[in-house]
C-alpha cells in the first residue's frame, strides 16, 4: 500500500469519526477499515468509550449505518468488559447497539452491580428500559447474588 493510500484511507476515517467525536473514542494496537461494508476492525488491547459507556476487548468491529453517520453496532470480542453507569458486565463476546442501548453479552456472563452480581451464560440488556434477561445453557444455571443496598 503505498503512502498515499494509506493517508487518505486514515483521512477518511479520521472525517468519519470526527462527527463521534464526542460520542465515541477507541484506542488498539491495530485498526482495519473497511469503507465499503462501512465497518472498522480495531484490535489488540481495544478500549472504547463516551460519556455513557465503557468496552474493553481484544477486538472491536463498529459497523456504520448507511450513511456513515452513526455507529449502528458494536462487536466485541475476547475478554469483553462493559461498564455503563453503576453496571459492570463481562463475558466472551459483546454486542451493543447505541441508538437504541441493548446490550447482548455471550458466554461466562457475569454482571456487578453495586454489592449484587449475576453470572450466566447469555445476558441481554435494554439499558434504556432497565429490563434484562438472563440465560444459561441445561448444564449450567443462572446464579444470583442480591442484597440489600
Amino acid at each position: 500500500m503505498s503512502k498515499k493510500t494509506f493517508y487518505i484511507i486514515i483521512i477518511n476515517l479520521l472525517l468519519i469519526l470526527s462527527s463521534y467525536a464526542n460520542e465515541l473514542k477507541i484506542t488498539s494496537e491495530n485498526l482495519k477499515v473497511d469503507r465499503e461494508n462501512k465497518i472498522s476492525i480495531f484490535s489488540g488491547d481495544v478500549h472504547a468509550h463516551n460519556q455513557d459507556i465503557r468496552i474493553w476487548s481484544e477486538e472491536l468491529t463498529v459497523i456504520f449505518d448507511d450513511t456513515e453517520n452513526k455507529v449502528k453496532q458494536l462487536n466485541a470480542v475476547k475478554s469483553v468488559k462493559i461498564i455503563k453507569e453503576e453496571i459492570t458486565a463481562t463475558g466472551d463476546i459483546g454486542v451493543y447497539y447505541p441508538e437504541s442501548e441493548i446490550l447482548n453479552l455471550l458466554g461466562n456472563v457475569e454482571v456487578i452491580e453495586n454489592n449484587n452480581y449475576i453470572k450466566c451464560d447469555e445476558l441481554y440488556l435494554d439499558i434504556k428500559n432497565s429490563t434484562s434477561i438472563m440465560k444459561s445453557n441445561s448444564t449450567k444455571r443462572v446464579e444470583a447474588y442480591v442484597t440489600n443496598n
